[in-house]
């Protein structure tokens, strides 16, 4: 449910690598890591160069 919620609501969503649906592609629709050191890479990666601006749009037109 909180991928839908986070997707939903415009926000990027940082996820663990799982079995996610058609369409959840990582750097596409959410950003996947595998363990804390890669999530925060993400984290700093994404605020720095604004690149969660559009994964957070384009999964949140496909949850409209």
């Amino acid at each position: 449910m909180r991928c839908f919620e986070a997707m939903g609501a415009g926000a990027l969503l940082l996820t663990d690598a799982g079995n996610y649906p058609p369409g959840m592609v990582d750097g596409r629709a959410m950003s996947v890591y595998a363990d804390a050191k890669v999530a925060v890479g993400l984290i700093e990666k994404s605020l720095s160069d604004g690149s969660w601006r559009n994964i957070a749009a384009a999964s949140h037109s496909m949850i409209r």
